[in-house]
């Protein structure tokens, strides 16, 4: 079973810390080892070789005990720093001379690594023995290891002041990172579940910022959603309050009239229909479907379809259509045109003409009937007035068309057609196809 365990990012950075620290210090601990060895190895070299080319230099000069004498005093180091103790033997004569004033008997022959106690220290040295004479050249160790403690000195020091400005640097860093967080996390805390107003950022690092402004994205397209849900949940509320009343009222009567309960509930059916179109468009995924559209030939085609109706209605339609190539989505565009040809229908009793005009750019539909009051106008005319169907669905009709329009970058004007009413359409994105 994996228990999962929260760190903070400081904890983190504590670990880090002690890490690098550790690691440091072993790789010191580790360098010191190695120097050591090394060290000691070639200390070793150099007393053996000393020792053989002592020999051989007194076999050469056949120096004489007094001759080797002067040459130990005045050339062999006897100082703190470097202390060497050579005493030289010959067993044929029965002589020994030495740099230090001493009389120490051969332990025994042949040639190799020695060790002896000698004024209250210990030696370390080499012994080289061939024919009479045997030359014997110690090192004090404690000078040995001072030597190797002020290698690990070196080593040691700047070591551990890197160490120490890392961890500085880290502090610093994990500071500057926590600090804005902490800042940005107080401030979620201190706020209300309906509060999507957007976050401060006062650090001027760039993941922070970043951050910062993805949180103030996302709360944004939240809020708008919220707002798209409430707004749907007051459109439901305020447009179906009136047919649903209606239908009560007859319901509750002795002898409801079934008519009026069909049309009311038509009349639902459609807001409903209106309410959800509506609802749709305001999703924004649209704009995914854009093609390339010969208006014209779409409008051709719509028309077709309503000139039944139109007709049994006494409505005369008349077209002026010139190619017209935009980007958009089809389906939205039919909505919108249909809309307007169901409002003329439903809402316009008295129409008996429908102009219908387009140009490169523009579409022009205008009918002779009743046209709209001024107040349903002057709504149409504030793109921040909600329009609701007050009219039996004209308003919601109308605010659909807008959605549409806004969807294409497209302008939507009403304005009195004395009579009717004139609605004006003007594309600003066309189609590349287009001449």
């Amino acid at each position: 079973m994996m228990i999962k365990k929260n760190f903070s990012i400081k904890a983190i950075a504590w670990i880090l810390g002690i890490f690098m620290i550790t690691s440091s210090l072993l790789g010191v601990f580790i360098t010191y080892l190695a120097a050591d060895e090394e060290f000691n190895e070639v200390l070793e070299d150099d007393l053996k070789q000393n020792a053989a080319l002592l020999n051989a230099m007194v076999v050469a000069t056949k120096a004489t005990p007094a001759e080797l004498r002067i040459f130990l005093k005045e050339h062999v180091r006897m100082d703190d720093e470097d202390t060497i103790w050579v005493t030289v033997y010959h067993t044929q004569q029965g002589w020994q001379i030495s740099n230090f004033d001493h009389y120490n008997p051969l332990q025994k022959r042949g040639s190799s690594f020695i060790e002896a106690r000698f004024q209250g220290y210990g030696w370390y040295g080499y012994q080289h023995d061939e024919d009479e004479l045997i030359v014997q050249m110690y090192r004090r160790d404690d000078l040995s290891d001072d030597i190797i403690g002020d290698i690990a000195e070196d080593i040691t020091a700047p070591t551990l002041i890197g160490s120490a400005l890392s961890l500085l640097l880290l502090s610093w860093l994990v500071r500057l990172i926590i600090k804005p967080l902490t800042l940005l996390s107080r401030e979620l805390d201190q706020r209300s579940g309906d509060d999507l107003s957007p976050l401060k950022c006062d650090s001027q690092t760039r993941e922070i910022k970043t951050l910062t402004s993805k949180l103030n994205r996302l709360m944004s397209e939240v809020d708008e959603v919220l707002n798209r849900e409430r707004q749907f949940a007051n459109d439901v509320a305020h447009e179906l309050r009136t047919p649903l009343t209606t239908i009560k009222l007859e319901l509750s009567c002795p002898e409801p009239d079934i008519s009026a309960i069909k049309l009311e509930t038509e009349r639902v059916n459609r807001i409903v229909e209106q309410l959800l179109t509506l609802a749709r468009l305001e999703q924004h995924h649209w704009k995914k479907r854009f093609e390339p559209i010969a208006l014209d030939t779409r409008i051709q085609a719509i028309t077709g379809k309503y000139q039944r109706l139109f007709k049994a209605r006494g409505i005369a339609l008349h077209l002026e259509l010139e190619p017209c190539h935009i980007e958009g989505d089809v389906t939205l565009l039919q909505v919108l045109i249909e809309n307007i040809f169901s409002n003329i229908l439903r809402h316009s009793p008295r129409t008996t003409e429908v102009n219908i005009a387009l140009t490169r750019q523009t579409l022009s539909i205008k009918d002779n009937g009743d046209g709209v009051t001024d107040t349903l106008l002057n709504a149409i005319r504030n793109p921040a007035v909600r329009l609701d169907s007050k009219g039996e669905g004209l308003g919601l009709g109308l605010a659909i068309c807008q959605r549409i329009a806004a969807i294409h970058q497209a302008s939507f004007h009403c304005s009195h057609a004395c009579p009717g009413l004139h609605i004006t359409l003007c594309f600003t994105r066309q189609s590349s196809t287009s001449g």
